[in-house]
């Protein structure tokens, strides 16, 4: 089966290289490119930083070795993974959301967090005793889908992706019906919007659990 997939690079590469693996035909186009900006450190002294994703790990630049004493709360496995691999001593994987993993570190030592975040964050509740200071370290940037693919599946690893996806492809003119959405989540598959062929969502917001719903190769 053909399979496009639309995250930002690396991690484009990474999820092809696993659907190969599944016996299936990646084909790649990234709908969003990740840019590193200018940021500072806030005059808050954190005890805890907050990572939500690893372009975040891979974008954050000198200033980030000046925290990698601290523990990293991270949204993920993966996002932690990537924080050990650049240095971060204490990198501890969350529960796959924002708000999951503030409302977590809310019942732990870490009171005063910092969140070294994209430019397109999400709303979040901060319990009480918490102190949260966000600092925008990147930036992810749309870009178009070049033509229309022949394929029978997307995976869709965010909603920004899911709802640019949607708007690219009835764009250039294709007919949802004849694709099946894969959706590591729940509030991506719904970003999306409705009238695909079949749409399948994550038991867990992970790339593992949303390979695991992509039918067996014949």
């Amino acid at each position: 089966m053909r399979i496009l997939i639309v995250r930002p690079q690396p991690g484009a590469a990474a999820t092809a290289a696993r659907v190969a693996a599944l016996g299936h035909v990646p084909l790649v186009h990234p709908l969003l490119a990740t840019q590193a900006v200018d940021w500072a450190l806030p005059a808050m002294r954190p005890d805890a930083v907050i990572l939500t994703s690893a372009a975040a790990v891979r974008l954050a630049g000198p200033q980030a070795e000046h925290l990698q004493h601290l523990p990293a709360l991270c949204v993920g496995t993966a996002t932690a993974a990537a924080a050990r691999a650049a240095g971060w001593a204490q990198a501890l994987a969350g529960p796959g959301t924002v708000q999951a993993l503030i409302d977590g570190a809310a019942g732990g030592p870490h009171r005063q967090l910092l969140h070294l975040s994209g430019e397109d964050q999400t709303h979040t509740q901060v319990p009480p005793g918490l102190t949260l200071a966000v600092v925008t370290i990147y930036r992810a940037v749309l870009q178009p889908l070049p033509l229309l693919p022949e394929v029978a599946a997307v995976l869709l690893h965010s909603p920004r992706t899911a709802r640019h996806f949607a708007a690219e492809w009835d764009r250039l003119g294709g007919l949802r019906g004849m694709i099946a959405l894969h959706a590591i989540s729940a509030a991506t598959l719904a970003a999306a919007g409705p009238g695909w062929r079949a749409a399948h969502t994550a038991a867990h917001p992970d790339d593992d659990a949303l390979l695991a719903t992509l039918p067996k190769a014949g």
